[in-house]
Order: structure tokens, then C-alpha cells, then sequence
């Protein structure tokens, strides 16, 4: 499940199109608050960076989010320091947000899959 969290609807609603369409499962919760509750439950959480500042969130705080998380962003003055965390410039073109929750996904399975080779 990919968690989608933007302020404005119909960028929400695109983005959730556009990941249904290459096969996702995706949930558009209406504030961040309400993401965080679902994100146990998630695989990938795709944050605009608008919302953060509509929650009063920095951009540091995604760091400690558990999981993958996708930042969308116009500029950032700071820039996330989590191996977790990847940032998309908007304007989204093609289809870089597709292949960045991929890479995301694909990195947390390789991990999971390293740490199960350790410790059988």
C-alpha cells in the first residue's frame, strides 16, 4: 500500500491514478495526521512537501519516519538525511515518482531480504 499525502485533491487524485495504473495499491488519507495513523500498514508514504508546512512538520521530522518516504518538493532550504527518504523536484515529469517508489520499495526488500540471510 502506498499512502499519498498532498494538500491540493486533485493532485492527490493524480497521483493516486497514476500509481493505480502501474499496479499499486494507494491511499489518499486527507491530512498527515491521518497518514501516520495508516503508516504501519503502508509500504511506501509519498509526502507533498506543501503539507508539511500546512502541518508544521520539518522536513528533518521524516527522517524519523519508520519505512520509505517520497518527498515531493518546489525547493527545499534543507534537504533530508535518511537513506529512506528520496525527494522529487516538481514539476513531476514522466514518470519519476513511479520509478522513485520503486527504487524505494526495491532497496527496502533488499535490506529485508540481507537481513534474513543473516540472522536465519
Amino acid at each position: 500500500m502506498i499512502l499519498v499525502v498532498a494538500p491540493d485533491t486533485a493532485f492527490r487524485l493524480s497521483l493516486r491514478f497514476m500509481l493505480e495504473a502501474e499496479g499499486f495499491d494507494v491511499v489518499v488519507p486527507s491530512s498527515f495526521e491521518d497518514a501516520r495513523l495508516l503508516r504501519r500498514k503502508a509500504n511506501c508514504m509519498i509526502v507533498d512537501h506543501d503539507t508539511l508546512a500546512a502541518a508544521a512538520i520539518t522536513v528533518a521530522h521524516l527522517s524519523e519516519e519508520k519505512g520509505p518516504v517520497l518527498l515531493l518538493a518546489d525547493t527545499l532550504e534543507e534537504m533530508p538525511q535518511a537513506e529512506h527518504i528520496r525527494t522529487i523536484e516538481k514539476p513531476l515529469l514522466g514518470s519519476a515518482v513511479v520509478n522513485a517508489v520503486r527504487a524505494l520499495l526495491d532497496t527496502t526488500a533488499h535490506k529485508e531480504n540481507q537481513a534474513l540471510r543473516r540472522f536465519p
